[in-house]
This record gives C-alpha cells, sequence and structure tokens, in this order.
C-alpha cells in the first residue's frame, strides 16, 4: 500500500495518476524514469515530506496513468505535464526527473518557462555529438538502448513478484527495501504498450543544448560516473553549463546512471540545499 494519498487529473488527452504528500508547504514534482513509476522516489520524498508538498507522477503507459497508446514523445510527456500542473492549481512548482523524467523536466522548463521556478535533472538524456551509450568498454548504439531496456523490464514484468524481488536484490544487495520494492512493483504495472513502443520510439538527443538554452530558471543537473553507465559525461555537463549559466552540475562520483541509489549520500543533501535557494522560507 502506498505511503500517501493519491489522485488522478484529467491532461492532454489522459487519465493521469499521481500520489500527493500535500499540505501548505512549497510544490515539488518528481518525474519518474523509463519502466519506473511515481512510488520509485519513495526512499527520496521520505526526506522531504515534512518540508514540501511533493507530488509523484505516473507517466503515460506507467503505474496507474493512461496508456500513450504508442505516443510516448517528449512533446506528450511536457503536455501531461503542464495539464497536470494547471488541473491542481500550482503556482510554478519545482519540476525534476530521473533519466526519461529529467527530459520531460528539461524540455517543459524550455516550452513552459513561466510555470516552473527552477529544475533538478539526473542523468537526462543528453550526449555530444559522437558521444556513446555504455561505459567506454560496452558501447551502446542509442536505436539500441531502448529495445535493451524494454527486453529487460518484459523479464521483470513477467517474473512473479517474489522472484523478481529476489532478483532484484542480488543484483543491488545495498538498496534498502523502499528503494527495492517500488522499482519491482513499477514493473508490473508498466503498460506493454510503452515496452513495445521503446524498440521503435529512439532516443530524443538531437540538440539538448538548445534546450538548455531556452531554460530560464536555475538548473541543477546530477551526474555520475561514464564507466558506472550514467549517460552523461563530464563533457556534456560542462557543454550545458557553457550555454547556460544558470546550470548547476553535481557530480557524485561512483554514482551510475541511477544516481540518487547508488550515491544517495551525496544526492539528497545537494538537492535539499537546491530546494532551499528556490524557496528560501
Amino acid at each position: 500500500m502506498a505511503r500517501w494519498p493519491d489522485g488522478t487529473v484529467n491532461s492532454n488527452g489522459l487519465r493521469i495518476h499521481f500520489y500527493r504528500t500535500g499540505g501548505e508547504k512549497p510544490k515539488v514534482i518528481f518525474n519518474h524514469g523509463a519502466g519506473d513509476d511515481g512510488l520509485c522516489w519513495t526512499r527520496v520524498v521520505k526526506e522531504l515530506e515534512s518540508d514540501y508538498d511533493v507530488i509523484m507522477v505516473d507517466a503515460r503507459g506507467h503505474g496507474k496513468t493512461d496508456s500513450g497508446k504508442g505516443d510516448y514523445s517528449t512533446a506528450q510527456r511536457v503536455a501531461d505535464l503542464a495539464g497536470l500542473i494547471q488541473a491542481l492549481g500550482l503556482d510554478r512548482p519545482v519540476v525534476g526527473g530521473h533519466s526519461m523524467g529529467a527530459d520531460t523536466a528539461m524540455n517543459f522548463a524550455a516550452v513552459h518557462p513561466e510555470m516552473t521556478r527552477g529544475i533538478f535533472l539526473e542523468d537526462p538524456p543528453i550526449i555530444l555529438p559522437g558521444e556513446k551509450f555504455g561505459d567506454g568498454k560496452q558501447e551502446i548504439k542509442a536505436e539500441d538502448v531502448g529495445k535493451m531496456m524494454a527486453k529487460f523490464m518484459r523479464i521483470f514484468k513477467l517474473l512473479p513478484k517474489f522472484i523478481a524481488t529476489r532478483m532484484a536484490r542480488k543484483a543491488s544487495p545495498t538498496y534498502p527495501d523502499d528503494e527495492i520494492i517500488p522499482w519491482v512493483n513499477s514493473k508490473e504495472r508498466v503498460s506493454f504498450n510503452f515496452l513495445n513502443s521503446m524498440t521503435s520510439m529512439g532516443m530524443e538527443i538531437a540538440d539538448p543544448f538548445e534546450g538548455f538554452r531556452k531554460i530560464s530558471v536555475p538548473v541543477l543537473l546530477f551526474i555520475g560516473d561514464k564507466e558506472k553507465m550514467s549517460i552523461v559525461s563530464t563533457e556534456s555537463a560542462q557543454k550545458a553549463a557553457s550555454v547556460n549559466d544558470k546550470v548547476k552540475v553535481v557530480h557524485l562520483e561512483g554514482a551510475s546512471h541511477d544516481i540518487r541509489r547508488t550515491r544517495f549520500d551525496g544526492y539528497m543533501p545537494a538537492l535539499k540545499n537546491f530546494l532551499k535557494e528556490i524557496y528560501p522560507s
């Protein structure tokens, strides 16, 4: 059972589901990565709920939100988020996310600068021309990323939950249950429609730095280590900061693509400090 109450809004032609901590507090919206859902932020939100009203969104095709019916583009996710903020009557909340969710937050801030007062990005899909996905030893073509992820997630979706949980714990023995259990549950809930779409939708990384140029609010960019399969290289992060002086880069050494999960000790202080800068009272 979820720790927090949930709700739905009609946005962009879909029923969008979310969890919310509530209260008359500063608003923060979290957007999850591909295959996860809103409750995959449980460990982070436990640290924030006393000071912030946190909204954890299930993206289209994930959790309890409606299927995207084959359309999972960045533009649609941005429109979903804008509609949710309008439906809930939120006043320029801080918006952030991980991976796919970071892509949503980044492009949302570029398209709707008037609707947010700051964004945080955990390893978004930004790469320089010629860069490869992977750790340098094993390089992966961008067009193959979706296929590999879809295959991996489909396995966990179809496994009995007790086996999936056991495998997840073995793969990530340092992760606590409030990381493992929501992660396993999210794979059960992700739609086959989304997984099938992943094999052909590719990665929208044509020119992410053009998006950074359009962002007019403070940006906290978390990066890990390429040798640990983090997407964003130090060079890509430096490029983002060079085109927009509002970008602050936090490099957490030893972190994988799942930065908050592998370097929670560094992630939370940096995020809390950023939120205090945006909401000083």
